[in-house]
């Protein structure tokens, strides 16, 4: 189990610090706690105020941030070097002390349930935090809901489950430093966290690992919205978080939609023009990796989107990828990796993720697992774990026929 992470990295001019911890929002008995737990968090400690922590962060140009996902949480802030030993005694505060007054709690849940009104009104955010992992874990798996709730769960929230949750929040923490960190700055770093988390850990709790994932009927979650003039839809293919895999799902991602050089950019969007949305992205939930391709087209066109989505999958499949397409790929996703480094939140974002999940939890790590990735290689996984129709789901929201998107789909899903 991680302890601390630290990283200096001598090009960047701040540092982005704080705390992990792997109790998230899918832990949650009612849906948001967390989210409003952390956001609570940062209004006030025992002794300092809102105002008072304002001007420690905010009056020196620094944030502070917190970041609920469902597997594990996030409390930091991004800060001047010369700040940073003061900011994690305050950040220790907040996660230790904070007051969670009712008039602030009472805010941070309204604010939360104003996010969910949004979200539902936005078709594709909808599909991609609502209902994609839904379809891939099952509608009452934890991983399935919503870290930031309904208005129902929200509802029901009190202080006391506040303070409960508060309790539980720090299981198997540990602490990160990414930025300018001189050799000085990292001793007295390592040496607060250390100090901080050694106490934290005699007082945590067993993490409760989740359910195997649900399997829904066709692996299919469709909202009909009638109002909607487009539909949006997201085929998931799941595998686990195999740290041997994880350049090839990396490769297969940005090959799919990542850029505008991408199949899906190039196809979908730019060849049969099923609308301007079309691309792809990677997601690490628990032990799972998911593959995530999303795009948009018309009522009319429903059909023939998901047809072609299925097919331009299956091509991964059918034939190795050419010398050109492989060589364009990897120099994408190899600039995408230096320009990670110029930022220390962003760098530090990707640090945490690979982290909690089991992965080397150096960024830098990233290019030898891209590598050593052959156009061989990726058609030989996408042969034999990917593509089974146990694996692969789909979300779909907008004016649909829902029948035959679901005969449509268990067609594809069978025989592709």
């Amino acid at each position: 189990m991680l302890s601390t992470v630290i990283r200096p990295y001598p090009n960047l001019r701040t540092i982005c610090l704080g705390i992990v911890t792997h109790r998230g929002a899918a832990h949650d008995k009612l849906a948001g706690t967390t989210q409003v737990l952390l956001q609570t968090m940062a209004r006030g400690t025992e002794q300092h105020n809102e105002t008072e922590i304002a001007r420690l962060i905010d009056g020196t140009g620094g944030s502070l941030f917190s970041s609920t996902e469902k597997d594990f949480s996030i409390i930091g802030a991004q800060i001047q070097p010369k700040y940073a030993i003061r900011t994690l005694d305050l950040l220790f505060e907040m996660i230790s002390h904070p007051t969670l007054e009712e008039p602030h709690f009472l805010i941070e849940k309204q604010n939360l349930v104003q996010i969910f009104h949004q979200v539902r009104s936005n078709p594709i955010r909808r599909m991609m935090i609502f209902d994609a992992d839904k379809a891939t874990f099952g509608e009452n798996h934890p991983l399935g809901r919503s870290q930031i709730g309904t208005p129902e769960s929200l509802g029901k929230l009190t202080r006391d489950d506040l303070q409960k949750t508060h309790h539980e929040l720090l299981i198997n923490p540990w602490g990160f430093a990414v930025g300018a960190i001189s050799e000085g700055l990292h001793k007295q770093i390592d040496q607060k966290l250390t100090e901080f988390l050694s106490n934290q850990r005699t007082k945590t709790q067993k993490l409760q690992s989740f359910p195997q994932r649900e399997i829904q009927p066709n692996n299919l979650i469709a909202a009909s919205s009638k109002e909607e003039g487009s539909v949006y839809l997201c085929v998931n293919i799941v595998t686990d978080a195999n740290p041997n895999t994880i350049g090839l799902a990396r490769f297969s991602s940005a090959l799919l939609g990542e850029s505008f050089g991408s199949r899906m950019f190039s196809i979908l969007r730019e060849q049969k023009a099923f609308g301007y949305i079309a691309g792809s992205t990677l997601k690490l939930l628990d032990k799972s990796l998911v593959l995530r391709c999303y795009m948009e087209t018309s009522p009319k066109r429903t059909e023939e989107a998901i047809n072609s989505l299925v097919e331009l999958l299956t091509d991964i499949r059918r034939e190795i990828i050419s010398q050109e397409e492989y060589d364009t790929t990897r120099d994408f996703i190899l600039g995408q990796l230096d320009l990670s480094f110029d930022d220390s939140r962003s760098t530090a974002s990707r640090i945490i993720n690979r982290g909690v999940h089991g992965l080397p939890p150096n960024i830098e790590s990233g290019y030898k697992e891209i590598e050593v990735v052959t156009s061989e290689g990726i058609n030989s996984w996408w042969k034999e774990t990917l593509l089974c129709p146990e694996n692969v789901s789909l979300a779909i929201v907008g004016d649909i026929n829902f029948a035959q998107i679901q005969e449509s789909w268990k067609r594809n899903t069978y025989t592709g």
